[in-house]
């Protein structure tokens, strides 16, 4: 069906922290949808996936969306940012929504992974007046905040300037990162690279 996978075809595998393990293929290829089961956003129809020691087969709704929330951080396309809200208040919205934070541990905290990120100047401005890599730099901030085991990025925006970022969290964080990305930016920061080829794993090369 114009040559886009609406399945993944069965495989196992690893993927360990402190390494960024992306998943290069054409668009269509099945590799979002990869991520999507892998993140625990969509169930997969067979099969097992295990997080941490988690079997995530039978596991309650609110179960799954606990261990999401507290193992995973995510980029998409876009960094869907509140452009009424200031960047460190964006930031700091899982610190509240899944830890119930204090404002002032929520602000430090913030400020330390904006710093990371390299935008900590900009932490008072509002969301809705940067520029997109200001914006894309804030999102990965936001992603990280809660000290998430596991990144996913699905084609996130500007690739070439948060990929390197994203490395950085996986060698000095220990973070497991999960990248669906172009080949050429993969290439140069992943550690190793799965191929998709209309939902079947066609290569994974480990590169370093």
């Amino acid at each position: 069906m114009n040559g886009r996978a609406s399945v993944v075809e069965p495989f196992s595998s690893c993927f360990d922290g402190g390494r960024v393990h992306g998943v290069a293929g054409e668009d269509g290829c099945g590799k979002g949808l990869l991520l999507n089961v892998l993140g625990l956003l969509e169930p997969p129809d067979g099969g097992e996936v295990t997080v941490a020691g988690h079997r995530i087969a039978g596991l309650a709704s609110g179960e799954l969306t606990r261990l999401r929330n507290q193992m995973f951080g995510f980029l998409f396309s876009q960094p869907a940012l509140l452009a009424s809200f200031t960047v460190i208040e964006n930031v700091a919205m899982p610190l509240f929504r899944i830890r119930g934070e204090d404002p002032s541990i929520a602000r430090e905290r913030s400020l330390e992974v904006l710093e990371f990120c390299g935008v900590a100047g900009l932490c008072d401005c509002l969301a809705g007046r940067l520029g997109p890599r200001e914006s894309s730099r804030a999102a990965l901030a936001r992603a990280l905040v809660h000290g998430p085991r596991i990144l996913v990025g699905i084609s996130p925006r500007l690739e070439d300037e948060i990929l390197p970022l994203a490395r950085r969290a996986a060698e000095e964080l220990g973070v497991c990162v999960l990248w669906a990305g172009g080949a050429a930016g993969l290439e140069r920061f992943a550690h190793r690279i799965i191929h998709f080829d209309r939902g079947r794993v066609s290569g994974d090369i480990v590169i370093q």
